[in-house]
């Protein structure tokens, strides 16, 4: 009896080390509690079981090309109300995706940083629809065209990456001009982007109907605003975004980024450099907006205030996903240097932010991996001045 007993013990021990060696660990265990709601923005109370919940633990990178330990994030799955928890989990700063299992509806994320015997309920998480069109507002010869980018820019990665054709149907993209008698017919399922570089009267169009942009968003719609202003075609837009938001003009030449556990950053350099790295920074989030589940990627560097530089957030129902880098610039132009520990120049890590950017908003897979640049340059470090040439509003 006492042999068979010692077999079994050490059966079990040979298949844990086994086990432990085959996956990697999961989230450290703890003292902490987490719980909230996840539901679909349109369906009635008692249809939002079964969403899928994951809990990510969030790394700080210290060193450029340094990557989190593997871990195996936990995952719960809502009751018909809504209801997740977490239960007996590490202190530190976590985050949170829900997802439908059916693909359906867009994902919603959020953060939450919890100390020592903490129990926190987490912001609601609400499932909006998933993304069938895209419409694109900007005028012909702005979205940096006078520099030599494509007008077409925003389309061209629809077509190349997404496979979509120009059109007004499922699965199609369109362009749209603010001018003469704009079409603002936006539907729920539909992707609004707003491109940047924009001249002033464009700007001036989208204030003066700005309701219509921030109720398509509260009802449940989702925009994509690139809001670099100031490019070259000098446009100035000094109103809001949907529920609220503003920025002040400060050109950076780095950006730092936050989140490394986001499908649109994972695996990046702690730092970005361009030319501009970012045009402005997001400076009233702290201000009581009726925003949430309010996400910082990216924030400024050389400023005093480190302003957010790429955010994500719900107003209502909707999402918006706003950046003040000007994306569209480095599809063609850029520095070609290569940040320490890479084999992408800077040029090409904005632009495949880019293509991420917009395949997350449409709830597409997101490839972890950072694609090495056609053509090589030395690795560089402080290729400019950390300086701003204009100050916040």
């Amino acid at each position: 009896m006492k042999r068979e007993f010692l077999i079994l013990i050490s059966m079990i021990l040979i298949l844990s080390v086994f086990t432990g060696c085959s996956q990697p660990p999961n989230v450290p265990q703890g003292n902490v509690s987490i719980s909230g709601i996840a539901r679909y923005f349109d369906k009635a109370a008692g249809q939002h079981g079964g969403i899928k919940v994951t809990l990510i633990s969030q790394q700080a990178i210290v060193n450029p090309g340094e990557t989190p330990q593997e871990t195996t994030p936990p995952v719960k799955y809502t009751d018909a109300n809504g209801h997740y928890a977490f239960e007996n989990i590490a202190s530190g700063n976590y985050l949170i995706i829900a997802e439908d299992p059916n693909n359906i509806y867009y994902p919603a994320t959020t953060v939450l940083s919890l100390g020592e015997n903490e129990t926190k309920t987490a912001e609601d998480l609400v499932l909006t629809k998933a993304i069938k069109h895209v419409v694109i507002f900007r005028e012909d010869e702005s979205g940096w065209a006078t520099a030599g980018i494509p007008s077409t820019v925003i389309g061209d990665i629809l077509q190349s990456e997404i496979e979509m054709a120009e059109g007004t149907g499922a699965n199609q993209y369109e362009y749209r001009s603010l001018r003469g008698t704009p079409n603002l017919n936006l539907n729920i399922g539909d992707l609004i982007i707003i491109e940047g570089d924009q001249p002033q009267d464009f700007y001036d169009t989208y204030t003066a109907n700005q309701n219509v942009f921030d109720t398509f968003v509260y009802n449940g719609g989702t925009i994509f605003w690139v809001a670099s202003d100031w490019g070259w075609a000098e446009g100035d837009f000094t109103s809001t975004l949907p529920g609220g938001v503003t920025w002040g003009d400060y050109y950076d030449y780095y950006n730092d980024i936050l989140n490394f556990e986001h499908p649109i950053t994972k695996n990046f350099p702690a730092q970005l450099y361009g030319n501009y790295a970012s045009h402005g920074g997001f400076d009233n989030l702290d201000a009581g907006l009726p925003i949430t589940n309010i996400m910082i990627y990216l924030r400024e560097t050389s400023s005093d205030e480190k302003f957010p530089t790429y955010i994500e957030y719900r107003y209502g129902a909707g999402r918006v996903l706003a950046t003040t880098i000007p994306l569209e610039w480095y599809v063609v132009k850029g520095p070609g240097g290569i940040p320490e520990g890479y084999s992408t120049t800077y040029k090409d890590l904005f632009k495949l932010m880019l293509v991420r950017s917009i395949r997350y908003i449409m709830n597409l897979p997101v490839s972890p991996d950072i694609p090495p640049s056609v053509v090589t340059a030395p690795a560089v470090k402080n290729l400019a001045p950390n300086m701003g040439v204009s100050s916040h509003r």
